[in-house]
This record gives structure tokens, sequence and C-alpha cells, in this order.
């Protein structure tokens, strides 16, 4: 049987035993809508946007109001008992040695941040639903072969029963095809659990409920792409910036703070306090005030301060380094991953094509009686593990391919076909 005729032979199989199929696509867009711990990166994301947003309302005037009541044991006239006021305050920073600008500036890289962590944990949850997803297509190939060689193990089976009732095989040869019979059984019943593990698991990733998958691939890749920093690399220099503009903010202090608040008191008293005052009580007043602050000494402790958020900045910034030197590495490495899968399927393509003609061949002589069992066993076994072979082959180049682009600092998701 022809190679081609086989992979139709496997579609044609998928598709006839299940009904609910889906797609790669389709699951990760389950992964968008469905997963618990994205939809908690994005609202990392909106608290941290907030975060901004308020920063940003800083620079605006302040309005208070609030009320006052006093109550005096020893009063006279110009210090009544009683007094009642309201008041109002408008406060406003003149200047603050940019203070609130570092401060906006490290809120924004936060922001920018938790950006990259769930755009990271997204990439992340996609290459892994695709490796599991091809995963799961290996293994449904292998049970497939090992279904196939089931039924030639049972057709032998019968076959050696009948020669054993006419006297031309003896038992031995009939449990010698049993128990390669039982330890095939065995290897579905492991690859049928294997396949329902990593179902379960996309499934709860996904949200999504299936039977089987339709065929989806990579598309080709391009070895000279367009190399882009991946989330980890722009995360660590987001937050090494934020912490940067932190110790800017600390420094400011040592800049003169000015501020300009103005305050309007409205005053209330009681008839009897009013008629002794003699008209020497206010009834309301307005104070305008302008201040300046200025830290000239504290004994080096805000400048150690600063220096600390540099160094935790100088941190990052060589994680970040490392972070893409690594991603350079695995990058070549995918692009050899690619070429070796590539010389994997061309050899088990022709392993497959070996294998077959020596089966049909053994198979012949077996029935003819020139060969014993052994020899027909050890031909069904090299047929079954070409063909597994040859399979694994193309469902690990599209793991392959995945790699590669997610190495190159793409989502593999936008190469899905």
């Amino acid at each position: 049987m022809k190679i081609n005729k086989k992979i139709l032979f496997f579609c044609s199989f998928i598709s006839v035993c299940f009904g609910s199929e889906v797609g790669l696509d389709d699951l990760l867009s389950g992964v968008t809508q469905n997963n618990q711990i994205l939809k908690s990166y994005n609202y990392q994301a909106l608290s941290k946007e907030k975060e901004l947003e308020s920063q940003k309302r800083s620079f605006f005037p302040t309005i208070d109001v609030g009320a006052t009541y006093v109550n005096n044991n020893r009063y006279n006239t110009f210090t009544p008992e009683e007094t009642k006021n309201i008041y109002g305050v408008a406060s406003l920073d003149l200047y603050d040695g940019g203070k609130k600008s570092a401060l906006m500036k490290s809120k924004a890289f936060d922001y920018k941040a938790s950006l990259y962590e769930k755009d990271a944990f997204s990439k992340s949850m996609t290459l892994d639903i695709i490796q599991r997803y091809f995963l799961i297509q290996k293994l449904q190939s292998n049970l497939i072969v090992l279904q196939m060689k089931s039924k030639e193990l049972q057709y032998q089976i019968k076959r050696a029963k009948s020669f054993v009732k006419a006297g031309l095989m003896t038992n031995d040869d009939v449990d010698k095809f049993q128990a390669s019979s039982d330890e095939n059984d065995y290897n579905m019943e492991n690859t049928i659990f294997a396949m329902d593990e990593q179902k379960e698991y996309i499934q709860t990733q996904t949200g999504i409920e299936f039977n089987s998958f339709r065929e989806s691939s990579l598309a080709e890749p391009d070895t000279n792409i367009q190399f882009d920093d991946y989330e980890n690399t722009k995360i660590l220099d987001a937050k090494a910036k934020s912490i940067k503009e932190v110790g800017n903010s600390v420094g400011s202090v040592y800049v003169p703070q000015i501020k300009i608040q103005d305050t309007y008191y409205k005053y209330f008293y009681d008839d009897a306090t009013i008629a002794s005052s003699g008209g020497f009580l206010v009834n309301d007043k307005n104070v305008l005030t302008v201040s300046a602050n200025w830290r000239i000494f504290d004994a080096g402790q805000i400048s150690k301060q600063k220096e600390a958020y540099s160094l935790q900045s100088l941190a990052l910034v060589e994680q970040k380094l490392n972070s893409k030197k690594e991603q350079k590495s695995s990058f070549e490495l995918a692009k050899k991953r690619l070429k070796t899968t590539l010389a994997q399927i061309k050899s088990a393509t022709s392993a497959v094509k070996s294998a077959e003609s020596t089966y049909d061949i053994i198979t012949q002589k077996y029935e003819a009686g020139l060969v014993d069992n052994v020899s027909y066993l050890d031909a069904l076994n090299i047929k079954s593990s070409a063909m597994s072979r040859y399979k694994t082959a193309l469902y690990d180049y599209e793991i392959a391919k995945s790699l590669f682009y997610y190495y190159a600092g793409k989502n593999p998701k936008e190469f899905i076909r």
C-alpha cells in the first residue's frame, strides 16, 4: 500500500470515528475567551492602567472641604465659648522637583510590563496547546497503527488455531501470536490513556469539549524571518525602567518643593456671642499660602535609597541581556530542529516503503509455509513501527515549526493554516 493511501486511510478513519471536531484555531480562541489565568492577567493589566490614570491626575489641583466645632472652657469677647466653621481648601503643587513626572513614567512602564506579561502567558499557552494538539495527533496515529496490527494478529491467531486442529501447527505457535496480541492490546490501552490525559488538560485550559481534531498545520517557516525580542525580555526592560524612575522620584526631595494653597473659612456663632463681641469676631476669611520646602541634610538617607533603586534596575538590565542571549540560542536550535525533523521525515518515508515491501513478501512466504511465525511477527512489528515513526515525524515537524515561531518572538497562532 502506498504511503499516500495510508494517509488517506488515517484521515478517513479519524473523520468516521468521531463527531465533534475542533481545529487549532478553535482551541486557541477558547484560551482567549475562557482561560481563567489569562483573564487574571487581563485584570492585572487593567489595574495597572488605572494606577497610571490616577498618577496622571496628581498634576491637577485638589479641593477639600471640612468643618470644625470648638468649645472653650475659658472664653472672652475675642475668644467665644463655641465656634463653628466650614472651610474649603484648594491646593496645587507648583513644583515638586519632577517627582510626579517620574512616578507617572514608572506607572507607564509598570502598565507596559503588565501587558507584556499577559502576552507572554498567552503565547506560552498557545505554544503549549499546539504541542499537546500535535501530541494527541501522534498518539491517535499510533493507535490506528496498533489497531491495524491487532486485526492482523487476530487474523493470524484464528488461522493458526485452524491449522492446529488440522495438525499442521502446534499450540506453541498460537501462544506466540496471542502473547504479541496481548502486548499490542496493552499498548493500545496505554495510548488511549495518554490521549485522554492530554485531552482533559486541553479542555480544562480552553473550556472547549471535543471528540476529535480537524487537521491543522503551521505555515512553512522562512529562516530569514525578522527576529523580535520575546515578552520576557520586554518585561524585564519595562520593570528596569520603572524602578529607575522610582529612584528619580525619591531623589526629587533634594530639589525645592513649592506649593500654593488657598483656604476659605466661614464662621458661625450663637446670637449671644455676636451681641457681646462688639463686632470684633469675623464671619469669614480667606487665607492664601505659598510654601517652599527643601531637604538640605539627611545624612545621605535619600541618596542611598536612590542608589538602591539604581542597583535594582541594573540587576534587571542584566537579566534582560541574559534573556536575549537565551532566546537567540533557542532560536538557533529551533532552526536546526527544523532541518533535523525534515531529515527524519525523509528517513521515515523510506523506512515505511521498505517495511511494507518486506512485510508483503514475508506474509506470502509465511502463508506458503516457507518462513516461521517469528519472521512474520518481526516483519509485522517493523512495518507497524515504521508507520508510527512516519506519522510521528510529520507531527514533530509541526511542533518544530511552532517552536521556531515562538523563539523568533512571534505568536505561533498567527501562522496556523
